[in-house]
């Protein structure tokens, strides 16, 4: 009699319970909420160039206010720029495209309305702040595509540069 196909059996059975034994393990983890994928959420901001993001983003909530982010960028372009409209296509942050809705910083200086002091020059970092429709709420999870225009002085051509922010509303 063959007793090889058998023992093989036997290996495959006990390994085949011990992964099921782990699989139930992982399963109540995660029912229970120690496994949480959205606790595990990465802090990200993602602008590429010519008008990259230096940092992430910052998302807060707003309490009786809807909340806001605020993202700092840096000119790369290679010449002078005027930001020029602000909005959220899709996410979290709802619709916002209203003129005086967005705020611009640059180099440190206030938060003034755009696009007013909106000249951003070759090299210079700037932040832009907008409010987001829906009321965001401390610990919930962000996701959001940002998008920006800004004209380039040397050519006048309007460009919109687009980005994703995503995190934990503080």
């Amino acid at each position: 009699m063959n007793r090889k196909g058998q023992a093989a059996m036997e290996f495959l059975m006990t390994y085949g319970w011990a992964i099921l034994v782990v699989i139930a393990a992982i399963a109540a983890l995660a029912y229970f909420g120690v496994l949480s994928p959205e606790k595990m959420l990465p802090e990200r901001t993602t602008f590429q160039a010519p008008v990259p993001n230096v940092d992430n983003a910052i998302v807060m909530a707003g309490g009786a206010d809807a909340g806001y982010v605020e993202i700092a960028f840096k000119n790369n372009v290679g010449f002078t720029i005027n930001v020029t409209d602000v909005y959220a296509a899709d996410g979290d942050c709802g619709s916002v495209s209203a003129t005086g809705a967005e705020e611009i910083s640059v180099e440190g200086a206030a938060f003034t309305t755009i696009p007013i002091a909106s000249t951003v020059t070759n090299g210079q970092g700037f932040r832009i702040k907008f409010r987001c429709t829906p009321a965001l709420l401390a610990g919930e999870k962000f996701k959001s595509d940002i998008t920006f225009k800004y004209v380039n002085t040397e050519t006048m051509q309007e460009r919109p540069h687009q980005g994703t922010v995503q995190g934990r509303i503080v």
